[in-house]
């Protein structure tokens, strides 16, 4: 069996290919050879053979030894094994001897010297057995441990392959393939100074493989497809409409699963932050170790040397780090949350490259919590949730909701009206955006009517209004929302 040594790894979201090289000794002719080197989780439909222009290859097939090759391949092994255990035995025998033999109680015709000279041995002699078992049970677990080996080894895959060579030589090959038994995931952190117009986003990767060996100083280049997710196009397919029939669900259902949602939820509110002071003595190591492209359908980032990553370990990565404009803001939707958000708005086209992942924010090098990332690419900026401000308050109530009867128009309608306060105890002046809604009509003999915005902009379609506002230190504004509705008043509306 020839064997290989892994080169380069192209490592995806979930499942990597792999490229080895071995050097294989060949005759003149045709050559039948196997090459040992495929690992854990292997596609065999992906393994590839490549050799030099000197060299030209067929039947490449995977295979597995047979039963009686891999008995074959371990019966040395056993053999010694069994040899060692019989000279354990023997060894253990001789010192049984030694003391059973010691007892002179039934030897009438014993005399002084001979007990006393056995005597003087039988320390000597036992010292010297049991040091020699010992070494006889080192050996043993070296044997056994290297038995444990070769059996794994023999239900690995292979390559075998029919090579025809013009000259005997030594040639060096290659193999590739693919395994599903590494991956990688993004680690971002955000780090913010809303005294500046930037923020610094920096890329983590934590890389972690389950195969059964080490890969040793490799060439690493990360890629942020998923090969194990099909690439087929989809198809669209009719779609039906019936009456429909409502189900009756059993009673308490619908408890049980609040409270199952509930439960799930509890552990994550408890989760505390340690928080991590930034000193103005030292500077943080955070090289840059990937050359970054982008290819047709993925992003590729070519790590920097070669890399060490052990078998069922994780491994953290520096990948990038840069800085982009934003501005900073404070956003809150306070019927939906009292509280506010620090938020940076950037350019999507800045942040285009981004993966769907958890971030975590330090605020001038304070650790200060875990936000979710999903940037929109449709749209033009993007807001990244820096965590609540704790420095901001906002309270929003109904101050009226009055319904009466329309009589010329048979009509209800209903009077809302809201108050939104923001207080800023921030120490510097700040801007702020504060979202609310009205209600959208769907129905004509519904309408709408808005009597205050405030200088709020509206967006018909959804009914989104939106403040923007500046606030000094220790000051507050006040926002006002009123609109009516007005409906049949033989009907129920939704709202």
């Amino acid at each position: 069996m020839i064997n290989t040594v892994i080169r380069e790894v192209s490592l995806y979201r979930r499942g990597f290919t792999v490229s080895s090289e071995g050097v294989m000794h060949l005759e003149k002719g045709t050559n039948s050879v196997r090459i040992a080197g495929l690992l854990k989780g292997t596609n065999e439909d992906t393994v590839k053979l490549f050799v030099t222009g000197k060299l030209s290859g067929s039947n490449v097939q995977v295979k597995r030894l047979t039963d009686e090759e891999k008995k074959e391949l371990i019966r040395e092994t056993e053999r010694k094994i069994a040899v060692v255990e019989s000279r354990i035995t023997s060894k253990t025998r001789q010192s049984e001897l030694w003391l059973v033999n010691a007892d002179f109680s039934n030897r009438n015709n014993a005399t002084v010297e001979d007990i006393t000279g056995y005597i003087e041995k039988l320390p000597e002699a036992l010292e010297r057995l049991d040091e020699e078992i010992r070494k006889l049970n080192d050996e043993k677990e070296v044997l056994n441990k290297e038995l444990k080996k070769i059996k794994q080894k023999s239900e690995e895959l292979y390559v075998s392959a029919d090579v025809l060579a013009e000259e005997a030589g030594e040639y060096p090959f290659k193999i590739g393939f693919y395994s599903d038994s590494a991956y990688w995931n993004p680690i971002y952190e955000l780090h913010t100074d809303d005294e500046k117009e930037e923020i610094t986003v920096r890329l983590k990767a934590a890389i972690r493989q389950n195969t059964d060996v080490d890969f040793s100083q490799i060439a690493l280049t990360l890629y942020t497809g998923n090969p194990s997710i099909s690439g087929t196009i989809p198809t669209l397919y009719p779609q039906y409409v019936d009456i429909y029939q409502p189900h009756v669900y059993a009673a308490g259902r619908a408890a049980n699963s609040f409270m199952s949602m509930k439960a799930m939820a509890a552990p994550m509110a408890d989760e505390e932050c340690a928080e991590t002071e930034a000193t103005d003595d030292y500077d943080e190591v955070c090289p840059e170790m990937a050359d970054v492209s982008k290819g047709d359908t993925m992003i590729q980032y070519e790590l920097k040397g070669a890399w060490d990553i052990k078998k069922n370990e994780t491994v953290m990565v520096d990948i990038s780090s840069k800085v982009i404009s934003c501005r900073y803001h404070d956003v809150s939707v306070p019927k939906l949350d009292d509280s506010a958000y620090l938020a940076a708005e950037v350019k999507t086209a800045d942040i285009e490259d981004l993966i769907n992942s958890e971030a975590s924010v330090y605020q001038k090098g304070a650790y200060v919590g875990k936000v979710y990332l999903e940037v929109d690419a449709t749209k033009e900026t993007y807001n990244l949730s820096l965590g609540k401000d704790e420095n901001v308050k906002v309270t929003r109530k109904q101050v009226r909701k009055h319904t009466s009867n329309v009589l010329l128009k048979g009509q209800k309608k209903t009077e809302y009206q809201y108050e939104i306060k923001v207080v800023s105890h921030k120490p510097r002046k700040s801007l702020f955006t504060v979202y609310d809604q009205i209600p959208v009509s769907q129905n004509k003999s519904v309408s709408v009517d808005i009597r205050e915005t405030g200088k709020g902009e509206l967006k018909e379609e959804t009914g989104q209004v939106k403040w923007e506002f500046e606030l000094e230190p220790s000051a507050e504004k006040t926002l006002n929302l009123a609109y009516d509705v007005a409906w049949p008043k033989d009907k129920d509306i939704n709202l």
